[in-house]
């Protein structure tokens, strides 16, 4: 988010998937500044055939 959004504070409000639970997230220029709750676990759904190949993924 940072390159999208230099300087500023970017908020997060979204339901767990899970478990419908509310979930916050605020970063700013790559930080983290708030994480509720703090056992907010994140997840990417790839292929592990992919993983041999780490340049061409997109997140990494």
């Amino acid at each position: 988010m940072c390159w999208l959004f230099p300087g500023r504070t970017v908020r997060i409000d979204a339901p767990c998937l899970d478990c419908g639970e509310p979930m916050v997230i605020e970063m700013r220029d790559g930080q983290f500044l708030t994480i509720d709750p703090p056992e907010i676990v994140g997840h990417a759904r790839s292929p592990w055939s992919l993983m041999a190949d780490r340049q061409n993924l997109p997140f990494m």
